[in-house]
Formats: structure tokens, sequence, C-alpha cells
């Protein structure tokens, strides 16, 4: 019953802020066309690294670490694949467990819910041991209609845990202190980020082996730190990632032990 009045909240929400998002996804292309500092959208290399323990000697089979989502995950503002999302969370899932953690990324850059779906599930079977999603950050710059995104997220999800896999979805994040988006666009994109991390959340309640890691709760560890985003203005750096990963890390954990 919670999960089902919290989405209505949403549904209304979303039915007075699409307009609004819409407006603002206008302003933002017209923001990034007329910067000059892009960082590629392809980091150049393949994120398939095995990750050992920092302090120990664990010579156990490595966990099965998959890592889908969009340019975050594909590595776009990380100079390295060890520098990248994927590695830096599988770094601090094998400290947790003491144990080797071999981790694939399938990131690419401009993907949305639909596209994950279509583009990236269909490439990992269930040799994997667990599945980490970071996804919709492009469907709230693009303004991708809240029940189309309810109905997307909700096939995501249960085409990933199909295999029974226990699967994490990192929520979409904050863009309030993305500078690179002027205002008052930027609390708009904001606002709608905001709304469809709600409609996530809902999901996730409703299908079972999901677990949602929220990542707006990281977006004050980068105040006063501009050495965390990326010299596009809109990515974070190898410092931001360690934020995040520093809030993936634990669900992934809590995830393999079934918790």
């Amino acid at each position: 019953m919670e999960a089902a009045r919290r989405m209505r909240r949403a549904v209304l929400a979303g039915i007075v802020a699409v307009p609004t998002a819409l407006t603002a996804v206008i302003g933002i292309e017209m923001a990034l066309l007329s910067r000059r500092e892009y960082l590629p959208p392809d980091p150049g290399y393949r994120v398939d690294l095995v990750l050992r323990p920092r302090d120990g000697t664990a010579d156990a089979t490595p966990v099965r670490l998959a890592v889908l989502g969009d340019s975050t995950v594909a590595g776009v503002g990380a100079p390295t694949a060890g520098e990248s999302l994927p590695a830096l969370v599988a770094q601090r899932v094998a400290d947790a467990l003491d144990r080797p953690v071999h981790v694939v990324g399938y990131g690419i850059s401009g993907a949305r819910t639909a596209s994950l779906t279509d583009v990236q599930l269909p490439t990992i079977g269930a040799e994997h041991d667990v599945v980490l999603l970071v996804i919709g950050a492009n469907d709230a710059t693009h303004a991708t209609p809240w029940p189309a995104f309810d109905a997307q997220t909700r096939t995501m999800l249960a085409r990933a845990t199909a295999s029974g896999v226990p699967v994490v979805l990192g929520s979409t994040p904050r863009f309030i202190g993305t500078k690179i988006i002027p205002q008052p666009l930027r609390f708009m994109v904001d606002g709608y980020s905001a709304i469809l991390r709600g409609i996530q959340r809902a999901a996730v309640e409703d299908v079972p082996g999901t677990r949602l890691v929220d990542l707006s709760v990281v977006a004050r560890r980068f105040d006063g730190v501009p050495e965390a985003t990326s010299s596009d203005g809109f990515h974070p750096s190898p410092i931001g990632y360690g934020f995040w990963a520093d809030a993936l890390a634990p669900g992934v954990v809590a995830a393999l032990a079934g918790r």
C-alpha cells in the first residue's frame, strides 16, 4: 500500500513536471553544444578486470559482477579502466568480502532505461553472481515520459532478475551541482530526476530480487570538491566515482548476502 501511495504521488508530480522538464532538455542541449571541453563518449577501454582485496591474500574463486548502464558505467570521466566506476565498486566489494571480484562493464554512453534492456541485458547470461544497473540520468535529461519510464524500469528489472541473479539498481542522481546546466534548467531537471527516482524506488519494491541504492544522497559529497567532477563539467572524475562507489558497494555486498 505504501509503495502504491508513493507511486501515485510520483505520477501526480510527473504530470506537472513533464512539460517543464521538456523545456529543460532544450536548454541542456544548447548548453552542452556550446561547450568545447567534452570528454569523448567512448573512454577508449573496456572494463574487464579482476580486483583483489587490498588488505588480504584471498585466493578464492572471484565474485562475478556485471555492471550495466550509461556513460558513467562506460568510464567517461575516468582516464583508466582501473579508475572507472565499475572497478571502484568492485574493489570495495573485494575489500568487504576479502574475496576477488571479476567485474565486467557493459555501459554505453547515452544509454537510457529502454536501451539498457534492449541492448545490454541480452549480452549477459546467468554466469554472473550479481548485476549492478546504474541508469536513469539520460532519462532525466531527455525527459523520458514518466508512464514510459515506469513500464521500462519494471521490464528492465524483471528481465535482469529472470535468471535468479540478484540485481542492484543505482538510482538517478542529483543534478543540482551540475554547473554546465544553467539555472533554472538545472533545477527543473533535478526535480524531474527526483520524480524518476521515486518511480525506480516503487518498481524495486514490487520486483523480488532487486534493491535500490539512492545515489542522490551522494550529491552533498561533491560540495566544495571541484576535483570530483571531470573536465567536461558533467561526469564525475575518479574522485566523484569513488563517492558513488562508496554508496553502491554496500548494496552489492548486501545483495550477495541475500539481505
